[in-house]
């Protein structure tokens, strides 16, 4: 059984083009967070202390997040990359919650698992096969 995205991948039309939009803007949000978490930008040093959490974990989740991307990225290991990020906004979601965000800012990661799923979603046809969207 093929589970890469590239193998069950239409030839063409709006949902190969969508689901390319949503790889991009996923992947490059994914690198510019990791980016800011890596660098300690002002937000991040200021979201880490409303979280109650040491700064010099920054660096740490930063890399996690990066080896998740990259694993995202590859063909081969992208339905693998997802399933591990999948539980790394889950982790992002309770910590938010734990430190009383507010609704956007709790929800925002399991908002992005949904754009980081969709384009596996679209191209792969496995994956809808276990999660289908019936049409009435």
């Amino acid at each position: 059984m093929q589970t890469t995205v590239e193998n069950s991948a239409p030839q063409a039309g709006p949902m190969l083009w969508t689901a390319r939009a949503l790889y991009g803007l996923a992947t490059l949000f994914m690198l510019f967070d990791s980016g800011a978490k890596l660098f300690v930008a002002p937000g991040v040093a200021d979201a880490f202390r409303r979280q109650d959490m040491s700064l010099s974990l920054a660096p740490v989740i930063a890399t996690i997040l990066l080896a998740l991307t990259v694993l995202y990225v590859i063909p081969r290991t992208s339905v693998f990359g997802a399933v591990l990020l999948t539980g790394y906004f889950g982790g992002a979601c309770a910590c938010n919650l734990r430190a009383g965000f507010g609704p956007f800012e709790t929800l925002f990661p399991v908002i992005f698992g949904i754009v980081v799923w969709a384009p596996i979603y679209l191209l792969n046809k496995d994956v809808r096969r276990l999660i289908p969207v019936l049409r009435r």
